[in-house]
């Protein structure tokens, strides 16, 4: 039976993936954050899913994550063929009044605590990478490493990063026939949408953003609501863990010709431009008073 090492488990995207690969017969590694976030799986799939405690940020947990994945495929006579990093979380706000600790934050999560997770599987990826489906790693990533939103820097930025370092490590691993791909989610339609906290509470309403930080808290949410079910993004993992040749980016939104294909063809200029005027950020010079 192959393994799936799946971080992030407990709820929205992460769940949906666990889920599909347990349906289609993978054994599957959950990470959780406590024990009781895998009372779900434990109840109805207690056969093929195995949790661990993993914080991605906290390298002890990573080290002792490995030993009990080691001791979980030695039990079930088991190989391990993915680690779909999903882990996430999302930070934002207006960059002027940021402080840098947000993106240290952000960063610890999405980006270095994957990295780390990657480097400590990696070499149970290579050494049992002998038969016919090639391994993989399956990075979850956002339209927001292609296309760039003001007050989500810190997010964006994340993603950014990601695909730099999918893109190399893929490069780096063609020695080793391990295939990495990257899969960009938009608006997906998860529990998270419902329990936003409310734009009232928003610390930077009392800045100059006011205004825009309405309108786009108001679009965001209402995107995310329309957005795909998370089970089209399970689905999608199953199937690139089902051929050895799949692609090395799927991007997976709605109206993806007009919030994906479109803006990556027009100039940066005119997609300010439409932002701009959209929540309301170009810039109005003050009128002078007229002399009596």
């Amino acid at each position: 039976m192959r393994s799936v090492l799946v971080t992030g488990v407990s709820t929205g995207i992460g769940k949906a993936i666990a889920e599909e690969l347990l349906k289609n017969d993978f054994l599957v590694i959950g990470s959780v954050r406590k024990k009781n976030d895998a009372e779900y799986f434990e109840e109805n799939y207690k056969n093929n899913f195995k949790s661990i405690i993993l914080d991605v940020t906290k390298k002890k947990d990573i080290e002792n994550a490995k030993k009990e994945v080691e001791k979980i495929l030695l039990e079930n006579k088991s190989y391990l063929c993915s680690i779909v990093n999903n882990s996430g979380i999302a930070l934002g706000g207006p960059v002027r009044y940021l402080d840098v600790d947000i993106f240290r934050k952000q960063f610890e999560v999405n980006f270095f605590g994957l990295i780390e997770v990657t480097k400590s599987f990696l070499d149970l990826l290579i050494d049992n990478n002998k038969y016919k489906m090639k391994n993989k790693i399956i990075n979850i990533g956002s339209i927001s490493g292609k296309r760039a939103y003001p007050f989500v820097a810190p997010y964006t930025s994340s993603k950014h990063a990601l695909e730099g370092f999918s893109d190399a490590l893929r490069r780096e691993l063609l020695i080793h026939n391990l295939d990495v791909v990257l899969i960009q989610p938009g608006p997906i339609r998860t529990a998270i949408w419902g329990k936003a906290p409310s734009i009232e509470d928003n610390p930077f309403l009392k800045t100059e953003y006011e205004v825009p930080l309405r309108k786009f808290f108001k679009g965001y949410i209402q995107m995310g609501k329309n957005g795909y079910n998370p089970d089209i993004i399970g689905k999608r993992v199953v199937k690139v863990l089902m051929t050895n040749n799949p692609k090395t980016r799927y991007v997976i939104t709605p109206q993806k010709i007009k919030n994906y294909l479109i803006p990556g063809f027009l100039p940066d200029r005119w997609i300010d431009r439409l932002i701009g005027k959209m929540l309301s950020l170009i810039y109005k010079p003050k009128k002078k008073a007229l002399n009596k």
